[in-house]
């Protein structure tokens, strides 16, 4: 169980460094490689982004906001089985309004925590 909150705080540090420094190129093809090809995300804002505009939209991202940081809180294991793993956590920005999210992950082996990202739900915490 401890795999998939550490699959959630990894994948959050990996995208605060690119958002947040001059990271390595590499860094991107690594977040994008810990989703699934149909993977799906809702903003905030109620967009769906699949994982190809996620990705172009990342891109031209780096070092966007310079020393981000994201913090997880209040992590939740929904369910697990051995097709799909849900997770509910708490997302805090050192910059703009938290966010609680719903993460839908499926089994991977061969992914860094043994799970991949399918599909993410974000919306607005307004704890300010």
């Amino acid at each position: 169980m401890r795999q998939i909150e550490d699959e959630v705080v990894q994948h959050h540090q990996d995208l605060a460094r690119w958002l947040g420094t001059e990271a390595e190129d590499g860094l991107l093809d690594t977040f994008r490689q810990m989703h699934r090809p149909d993977f799906s995300l809702v903003t905030t804002d109620g967009v769906r982004l699949d994982l190809p505009a996620l990705t172009t939209a990342l891109a031209g991202a780096r070092n966007a906001v310079p020393g981000l940081t994201i913090g997880i809180e209040q992590y939740e294991l929904v369910i697990r089985t051995d097709q799909v793993v849900v997770c509910r956590f708490l997302e805090r920005h050192s910059v703009g309004a938290p966010r609680r999210v719903t993460a839908v992950l499926t089994p991977d082996e061969s992914a860094r925590y043994g799970v991949r990202w399918l599909s993410v739900h974000e919306t607005a915490a307004g704890l300010g």
